[in-house]
């Protein structure tokens, strides 16, 4: 985790940043730019924590909320956090994305399609606000007959309060695509231009946690990113996920790459602990997320849709493939003993995938043993199965309504039900007084048969803070105390809630949510591996009168 800090600490009366929006929300890979919080810091300037160290705040003094912001050229693309903090404590985590194409700020007025912002080129990232309500934004831009145009909007992703649409217009005016919710509530549009010629795009939402309001929403926290794209663009890759540690070549899926056959490769660089990472190849207009997991992965390979050709596969591992067209069917066998308890995941539509997944399980002479099409996220598949005997079984991947494509891909998963242990934290801030002590709740919970007798422990303390934690043999919530000594220096870190097994080397860290209700969907980050701790000087004492 990267830091960007303050030598000496303003003096005066303060109070923690309360920091809602933060705009732009994020730059091109290698640039420099200055960047608005939504309330200034008080007292200004502040101080800023980055979740990677290429990522560095430098605050402009005589401009009250607004920071000089470098990117370095090796910092990681994708979603990453910001937190704004003083003497007193510390602003809620803000999304930051690193991406890859030349960035523009939104202009006013541009709330018409005869005044939108001219675009001289794409792939462009336009940042916009939404900043009154009613307000629409519009953005003209060129495209040749044939060119793939992709708009591909991050607002809810970013925590911002909106369900947000695009309708893209021809010359003449007329509506010729639109698009709703596509990623979470954010919408993704993709149309192919069926002439040369100058196009609008407009941007509006509604507010979301809705209300009885039916005006488009606008607010100062209304915050947006929009790539727009008439060349190569990519959605996912294929295989759609890879194996932890080294490089994996991967190929691009998505829209353009007719003309543009060699942008399509690219290297997964996956030596991280995340579930995801995110691809930067110079080709691409925006990075594409990849899934990061400890399974060794294969490629489906047709024929492959009875139990005759169906290919026989090793376990635990990951398969990547496609329903490649109407009625197809990819089956996978497998053989496994009486009593093993397997986790199955078929995984598509969390991919923005064409496929509504259906997964079955059979036995050698094909009769169903176990059938699943929505018990997984969103629309997708899981099914925890216990094995009824030894010998071959069979899996079969297929369509709801049996239709297929090439935009019909999915990741097939095969594991074992092993047991493990899952822990939350509560609050995701705290604030320490030298002398005094703090509190915060780790609640762990048992999964799959696990009975072990784990231990809470907490890292990256700061000097002069230590912790009282009881002992823990059934899990359910454990009161970590936080004791400064009256000698401790002011600070301001994060510290990780680990819970470990003794004598064993298995550990969890224990995550708290960010950002709002998720009743529309995920956000680019949602979940903090880290409490933020804030330790604050004993308060001088009055003099007697």
């Amino acid at each position: 985790m990267g830091f960007y800090f303050f030598s000496t600490w303003p003096s005066g009366l303060s109070k923690s940043p309360a920091i809602t929006s933060i705009f732009p929300a994020g730059g091109k890979l290698g640039s420099t730019f200055e960047l608005t919080t939504a309330e200034a810091p008080a007292p200004w300037p502040g101080a800023v924590w980055t979740s990677h160290p290429g990522i560095k705040f430098e605050p402009i003094k005589d401009k009250k909320g607004v920071y000089k912001t470098t990117i370095t050229a090796d910092t990681p693309v994708g979603p990453h956090l910001v937190r704004f903090y003083n003497i007193d404590g510390s602003s809620q985590p803000r999304i930051f994305f690193v991406g890859l194409a030349d960035e523009t700020a939104e202009i006013e007025p541009n709330d018409k399609l005869d005044v939108g912002q001219f675009l001289e080129k794409t792939p462009v990232v336009v940042n916009g606000r939404l900043d009154k309500s009613g307000d629409v934004d519009a953005f003209m831009f060129r495209a040749n007959k044939g060119d793939w145009v992709v708009a591909q909007c991050y607002a809810y992703s970013l925590d911002s309060p909106v369900d947000a649409f695009l309708h893209l217009h021809d010359e003449n005016g007329s509506k010729v695509a639109f698009a709703p919710d596509t990623q979470n509530l954010d919408p993704l549009l993709v149309w192919q231009a069926t002439k040369t010629g100058t196009y609008a795009l407009t941007f509006a939402g509604l507010v979301f946690p809705f209300n009885a309001s039916a005006r488009f929403h606008g607010s100062a926290h209304t915050v947006y990113r929009m790539t727009i794209s008439t060349g190569p663009f990519a959605r996912n890759t294929y295989p759609l996920g890879v194996e932890r540690g080294g490089k994996t070549p991967v190929h691009l899926v998505g829209w353009g790459f007719e003309k543009h056959q060699a942008a399509r490769a690219a290297v997964v660089v996956a030596t991280n602990a995340d579930s995801t990472t995110w691809v930067g190849a110079n080709s691409l207009a925006a990075p594409v997320p990849v899934v990061v997991g400890r399974l060794p992965g294969h490629r489906e390979t047709e024929p492959n849709n009875s139990n005759d050709s169906a290919l026989t596969l090793a376990w635990p591992s990951a398969i990547h493939g496609r329903i490649s067209q109407a009625d197809d069917e990819d089956r996978f066998g497998f053989e496994a003993g009486k009593g093993e308890k397997l986790r199955l995941r078929l995984r598509a539509s969390e991919f923005n995938s064409a496929l509504d997944p259906v997964l079955c399980i059979e036995d050698a002479k094909g009769k169903q043993l176990a059938r699943d099409d929505d018990s997984g996220k969103r629309q997708d598949a899981m099914l925890n199965w216990t094995v009824p005997a030894d010998g071959t079984y069979h899996l079969a991947v297929s369509d709801l309504i049996r239709s297929g494509s090439n935009a019909h891909f999915y990741r097939l998963e095969i594991d074992r039900v092993t047991p493990g242990l899952n822990a939350s934290f509560t609050p995701d801030r705290l604030v320490l007084e030298a002398g005094k002590s703090a509190g915060a709740t780790v609640t762990i919970g048992f999964a799959n048969g696990y009975k072990g007798t784990p231990a809470v422990v907490v890292q990256g303390l700061p000097e002069g803070v230590s912790t009282q934690i009881p002992a823990t043999e059934k899990g359910g919530a454990v009161k970590v105390v936080f004791v400064a000594a009256e000698s401790a220096k002011p600070a301001n870190v994060p510290v990780t809630l680990l819970v470990i097994e003794p004598g064993t080397a298995t550990s969890y860290k224990a995550t708290t949510p960010i950002g709002m209700d998720k009743a529309g969907g995920e956000r680019l980050i949602n979940s903090i591996d880290h409490l933020w701790l804030t330790v604050k000087p004993k308060p001088k004492s009055e003099p007697k009168k």
